[in-house]
């Protein structure tokens, strides 16, 4: 139940750092059907792994393992439900708001499936696991949707209609970003010996992590983004501060952590993504401050 709490507590955060970023905030009730729609692809992926630890490994390598964990497990079904969501509950809020809203639907699927995965993963893996994967997991769920949401609010404001490049990148790219994230994850229970694949995690995610959040700035960028009626959800820049500043209180914590406890392992990683949003909230406090976003 304590774990349970936590991804939700985070997953409610990240999905409010997303509201400032786009300055709109979804109804409740949309809210709680993305959740639920990623928690049910979160559910079928799980059952997917369960089946296929039924299978005999048949001599497979450790690397032959993670990738296949990686990308059939984990970057292929999420990636393919949250673009289905994106399609299937923008038309309404879309032409109410604007495109930009497929960030908001896109991050909004992503945390739901990564609640539901978390929750998994605690029971075999306790306390502990829950901590560590709600400053990492659960983040990099978010950057994932962010990263689809961009690509296809981008497509969306092209004035041809769709543009089939950005939609094919909004595909593409979230699952390059997971099955890299999540074979570093898979590879260390097949090769305990190996060192480099959390030392290489923490860098990993601060790249991905400043990609997708230029790259939602760059999407929000222009009237075409967000054009409809709507209250904005931090028009000052007061939320965008306060979160800042809670994040960077967070980086400073888990790098104190990291400081006199360096051989326990994961905790770099817990870093990387709080530092992230700690700069891009600071910037756009800063930017609204001043009148420009």
């Amino acid at each position: 139940m304590v774990s349970f709490l936590i991804a939700i507590l985070t997953a409610l955060a990240l999905w409010e750092i997303a509201a400032i970023k786009v300055n709109v905030r979804l109804p409740q009730a949309t809210r709680k059907r993305l959740f639920k729609l990623g928690a049910r692809v979160a559910l079928l992926a799980l059952a997917i792994e369960f089946l296929e630890g039924l299978v005999p490994e048949m001599g497979l390598s450790p690397i032959a393992h993670a990738t296949m964990h990686a990308l059939l497990l984990a970057a292929v079904p999420e990636a393919l439900v949250t673009f289905a969501a994106i399609n299937r509950f923008n038309k309404r809020e879309r032409d109410e708001i604007g495109p930009g809203v497929a960030i908001l639907i896109s991050v909004g699927c992503s945390l739901g499936f990564a609640v539901f995965e978390t929750q998994f993963y605690a029971l075999g893996g306790g306390f502990s696991t829950s901590i560590i994967r709600a400053f990492s997991a659960v983040p990099m769920h978010a950057i994932f949707g962010f990263t689809m949401g961009s690509f296809m609010a981008l497509s969306w404001q092209s004035p041809k209609g769709s543009d089939d490049r950005m939609v094919l990148l909004a595909l593409v790219v979230p699952i390059l970003f997971h099955f890299c994230y999540a074979f570093l994850i898979y590879l260390q229970p097949y090769a305990p010996a190996l060192e480099w694949p959390q030392r290489l995690l923490p860098a990993l995610m601060l790249a991905e992590g400043l990609f997708a959040l230029i790259l939602t700035n760059h999407a929000l960028n222009g009237k075409a983004a967000l054009y409809g009626f709507r209250i904005p959800a931090d028009p000052k820049g007061g939320r965008a501060i306060a979160y800042s500043a809670m994040l960077l209180l967070v980086t400073c914590v888990i790098l104190a952590l990291k400081l006199k406890f360096p051989d326990v392992p994961g905790i770099m990683m817990c870093a990387a993504l709080p530092f992230v949003f700690t700069l891009d909230l600071g910037l756009i406090a800063l930017a609204r401050r001043q009148g420009y976003a």
